[in-house]
């Protein structure tokens, strides 16, 4: 099984509430409409108050199964699943895990990669992106941050007045993914 990490607050524009949406029907939408598209009987706010009273614990990741097409040998085309593990908390992956992650979802901060193996001794993050292909969401008129502009990343926009380019743009996400998984990660099913 492949992995994507991402680390999300609720007030980013990509967590584990809209990942789903995202990843598997190449459709972005807001964390308020990604709680809606979940079966009514679910469909409840709860507070981490009361999360906390009730023992409950919120999801640490999230399976997708990717259906894509592949080319085989003389042409015909298969249709194949990919399974796909979500997750926001990386360090808790074995040391033998991180060589499926694939992608991690950037927010800007260096700290976002505190822990993780392939840090440089001055906390940058640059030689993980050489490991792991690394993607940033942002709008397009937000101002983009100082870190991803010098980092190895690629940045995904969407537009709040254009959304019929949100499915061109989260299907670059995947040929870029696929395009580097085939040149770093062949080892791997994809």
């Amino acid at each position: 099984m492949l992995k994507t990490t991402l680390h999300g607050h609720h007030n980013t524009l990509f967590c584990l509430a809209n990942s789903n949406a995202f990843l598997t029907e190449v459709l972005y939408c807001t964390i308020a409409l990604a709680i809606t598209l979940l079966p009514p009987l679910s469909v409840r706010f709860v507070t981490p108050e009361e999360k906390k009273k009730q023992g409950i614990q919120r999801d640490n990741e999230v399976l997708l199964q990717r259906r894509k097409d592949q080319i085989q040998p003389g042409g015909a085309t298969l249709s194949v699943t990919v399974p796909y593990r979500v997750i926001d908390q990386p360090l808790k992956l074995a040391p033998q895990d991180w060589d499926r992650v694939v992608a991690v979802f950037v927010q800007g901060p260096a700290w976002q990669f505190k822990g993780w193996p392939w840090l440089l001794p001055d906390g940058s993050p640059v030689d993980i992106f050489a490991k792991i292909r690394a993607f940033h969401l942002k709008y397009d008129e937000q101002k983009m941050d100082p870190n991803v502009q010098k980092w190895d990343v690629t940045v995904l926009e969407l537009s709040h007045h254009k959304r019929h380019l949100d499915r061109p743009m989260f299907l670059k996400f995947w040929e870029t993914l696929d395009r580097y998984m085939v040149k770093h990660k062949s080892h791997l099913r994809f």
